[in-house]
């Protein structure tokens, strides 16, 4: 009850800064969510793709274009990469498509080279992706039985026209997902300063000299008052989540009780777990204020802007983005892009966000168990 009562005494001094930083999630929700127009997509609408072709316009090739054509809008842009990345950036395209060299050649010899492509965060981008998937499957079951690809062409054409269309249609709330993607992945960058920068500040008060030979002596192991803490701070940061929780159902509405929005939650809920096992190794770590300070502000704004909080990783250059996958925030960030464009939330889909929901717990298993081996070792120097 005394280590209880002390964290609190420690915790109200340090208000000021919760509230600041919470309330500065609230600003830019609501500048975000006010800058955009509330719009709901239920009917089809044809993706824009840019398709860059390095190979020669004949056989499977010519028709896979003339498909991609016939199926989506095709902006015109510059023939140059940073062109097709502002495209992609500002919305002006869905989809790009890079068509390899002799692409039709290889294909026709059972070797399909892969087409590599560059796409936007949204749904129109996963039609732009079935559609590649479903002309090249169609394509390498009729190659079977044909070897010139100019005849393979005419036949998947003929084909694919007298298929029953079918209207691509989705019912997600678009609109509403972005924006409750917006606001939890801007709110990693709250919740580290709320619970790495404070949770680290009152542990180093709790490890400082006096206090800390005060615990040596006394009959508690330090194992003990490491769970104490660890309650604590689970405690602390459980009551940070509900609130921000709250604000989001307020902001974004009834989304949240969509399928996704609960995924969000649930989410946020596992980094938050994550970020206080953090805070707590960083707090056993560091015993002066001043460097927490520092490094809170460096872990904040790094991972932020390589993670995909202010900048989207599919603007980032390659090597940043590969950065990003040793800081957590990648892997909390990544699932709330997969739940914004996820039509159906199932198991099948889910698998990748159950992956980096694993990747977090397992890293919160490490801080911990790195926590009681430090404090067990400075416990035996003191």
């Amino acid at each position: 009850m005394t280590v209880f009562k002390t964290y609190l005494k420690i915790l109200r001094k340090n208000m000021a800064m919760i509230i600041i930083f919470s309330a500065l999630l609230i600003l830019y929700g609501v500048l975000n969510f006010s800058s955009k127009d509330q719009s709901v997509a239920f009917s089809a609408v044809k993706p824009d793709i840019v398709i860059v072709n390095r190979d020669e316009n004949k056989g499977i090739t010519k028709g896979f274009i003339k498909y991609i054509k016939a199926n989506s809008n095709t902006p015109e842009v510059a023939d140059n990469e940073d062109a097709r990345s502002d495209a992609l950036f500002y919305n002006d395209t869905d989809f790009i498509i890079y068509i390899p060299e002799n692409f039709n050649d290889e294909f026709m010899k059972g070797n399909i080279k892969e087409i590599d492509v560059k796409e936007g965060n949204n749904f129109n981008a996963s039609y732009a992706e079935m559609l590649i998937n479903r002309y090249l499957k169609l394509a390498s079951t009729y190659r079977r039985n044909i070897t010139d690809g100019d005849e393979l062409a005419k036949v998947l054409d003929k084909v694919i026209e007298n298929e029953t269309e079918i209207n691509i249609t989705t019912k997600l709330d678009t609109d509403s997902l972005a924006q409750a993607s917006f606001f939890y992945n801007f709110e990693s960058y709250s919740l580290i300063i709320c619970l790495v920068f404070i949770i680290s500040l009152i542990l180093t008060t709790f490890n400082s000299e006096n206090i800390k030979k005060r615990t040596v002596i006394s009959s508690t192991s330090y194992k003990k008052n490491n769970r104490i803490l660890l309650l604590c701070n689970l405690l602390y940061a459980f009551t940070i989540w509900i609130i921000y929780t709250i604000i989001s159902i307020i902001l974004v509405g009834d989304v949240m009780f969509t399928s996704n929005g609960i995924m969000f939650i649930i989410n946020s809920f596992v980094y938050l777990i994550n970020l206080t096992t953090f805070a707590f190794l960083i707090g056993n770590v560091i015993k002066n204020k001043n460097i927490v300070n520092g490094v809170t502000n460096v872990i904040g704004i790094a991972s932020s802007f390589f993670c995909g909080v202010f900048v989207p990783t599919e603007y980032l250059p390659d090597t940043v983005v590969k950065v990003a996958h040793i800081m957590p925030t990648y892997y909390y960030v990544n699932t709330n892009d997969l739940l914004t464009s996820m039509e159906k939330v199932n198991l099948t889909n889910l698998q990748p966000v159950f992956i980096n929901m694993g990747v977090l717990l397992g890293t919160a298993v490490l801080f911990v168990i790195a926590s009681n081996i430090i404090t067990n070792k400075q416990r035996k120097i003191a």
